[in-house]
């Protein structure tokens, strides 16, 4: 065990003595280097590609081809054995979509809905990761307070027991009184390992999410721009909250599908344009050319009631998806609301943990006091330094939660962001093409 807790003690050194680190360089950091984020982003892009593919059908469409053939013709004719032609030719096609019944258009619609959904998506994974970051944070911070109350705990009922052993060699207590603040001193070892390995692990999640271990971490200011009251929280989430977006913009591109499936049945109409070039390798007055220029009109007039049938599931699906529109709505609001409650309840909490571990340490001071005048035991003493080590324990959560708490309803409501002045924007160049 003492391997272990030097090895422990060295992390906790380590971290202690890094550079110092704030909550907004770290978030910076998490969004610039974090993976699945970089990844989310690359989809983004992808989906991104719908809009000038849904585009291209509206615009001209230009081909060229060349083919150059030889054959030899093998006969029991000997006029006729021995054969050979050798030819080549060339062609130039361009075709122009005149009308489509609304195709192209509700393809356009489609990519759009499309790409609102994507960005949605990559919002939603940036907030959740600023959220991730956020809490791996704090919780580092705790697990950094918990070993250093444990820590002080170890200490202060080191110099008890061996206060206890002065006092039981003098004659003044039995040894039950020491025996009792022996067992107390080796469960706070024990239970100080722990908290250390808990700390080991924390740090581990932050270096996943941030990409490098914690250094000295700062206390989280307060978060700004928090909604000031539940109503105006639920009209700001209506507005931005990734998640509503994404089903909204699913409810548009499954509408869109419902015009595409439909336009599948209706008339096409097409201008095309055509010149081909040909001629035989060893006749020079064999070449020859054509030119042509039409207009192409298309009809589906039987398809099996394929047409129809993709018409109808796509109509069901966008009913599936209004659906799931109002199911969102309905989330949304109890994650603003549970989060908004949970904010009032985490400020309550940290103010009744700091009042809890003012009394408790001055409760402890008064115990030690009366102890060395003979009027508190042993175990009265080992019982509030209990007391105090659950106060300062409550306080390391208490505070933990809170700035939780206050991200959590930034996320919910759709506006967490890396605070001003962290530095490290990611640049967009990847702009829209055809908005």
């Amino acid at each position: 065990m003492r391997t272990l807790i030097v090895s422990l003690a060295a992390l906790s050194a380590a971290i202690g003595t890094a550079q110092a680190d704030t909550l907004g360089e770290a978030m910076t950091s998490a969004q610039e280097s974090n993976p699945t984020l970089a990844a989310q982003r690359q989809r983004l892009r992808a989906t991104r590609e719908a809009l000038p593919q849904a585009l291209s059908s509206a615009l001209p469409q230009v081909s060229i081809s060349a083919s150059a053939n030889a054959s030899d013709r093998d006969s029991d004719n000997p006029l006729l054995d021995g054969d050979r032609t050798e030819t080549w030719s060339s062609s130039a096609n361009i075709s122009q979509l005149l009308f489509g019944s609304g195709r192209v258009l509700a393809s356009t619609r489609a990519a759009r809905a499309q790409i609102a959904g994507a960005v949605a998506d990559y919002e939603g994974a940036r907030q959740t990761l600023l959220l991730n970051v956020t809490i791996a944070y704090a919780t580092v911070r705790q697990a950094q307070a918990v070993v250093t109350a444990r820590e002080t705990t170890v200490s202060n009922l080191h110099r008890l027991l061996e206060y206890a052993q002065a006092q039981f060699d003098a004659g003044v207590v039995t040894r039950t009184d020491v025996a009792q603040a022996q067992a107390r001193y080796a469960q706070a070892r024990t239970q100080l390992v722990q908290a250390q390995g808990a700390m080991a692990a924390s740090v581990e999640a932050y270096r996943r999410l941030v990409g490098r271990p914690p250094s000295d971490l700062q206390a989280p200011p307060a978060a700004t721009g928090l909604p000031s009251d539940l109503e105006n929280a639920l009209a700001t989430a209506v507005d931005n909250s990734p998640t509503l977006i994404s089903a909204q913009a699913d409810t548009r591109l499954a509408d869109a599908n419902v015009a595409i499936a439909a336009a599948q049945g209706r008339l096409n109409v097409t201008a095309e344009a055509g010149y081909a070039l040909g001629a035989d390798f060893n006749d020079d007055t064999s070449e020859s050319s054509t030119d042509s220029v039409g207009v192409r009109l298309s009809v589906p007039l039987f398809q099996g009631g394929a047409i129809r049938s993709r018409t109808r599931q796509q109509r069901a699906l966008r009913s599936a998806s209004n659906l799931d529109l109002a199911a969102v709505e309905r989330t949304v609001q109890e994650t603003v609301t549970n989060a908004w409650t949970g904010l009032a309840s985490a400020r309550a909490a940290v103010s009744s943990a700091r009042e809890q571990v003012q009394a408790a340490e001055l409760a402890y001071e008064g115990v030690t006091l009366e102890q060395e005048t003979g009027l508190r035991s042993t175990v009265e003493v080992l019982d509030q330094e209990a007391d105090l080590l659950i106060a300062r324990i409550a306080l390391a959560q208490a505070e933990r939660d809170l700035v939780v708490a206050e991200r959590q309803l930034l996320a919910a409501v759709g506006t967490l962001d890396v605070p001003a002045g962290s530095g490290g924007v990611i640049e967009n160049n990847d702009q829209l093409r055809g908005r």
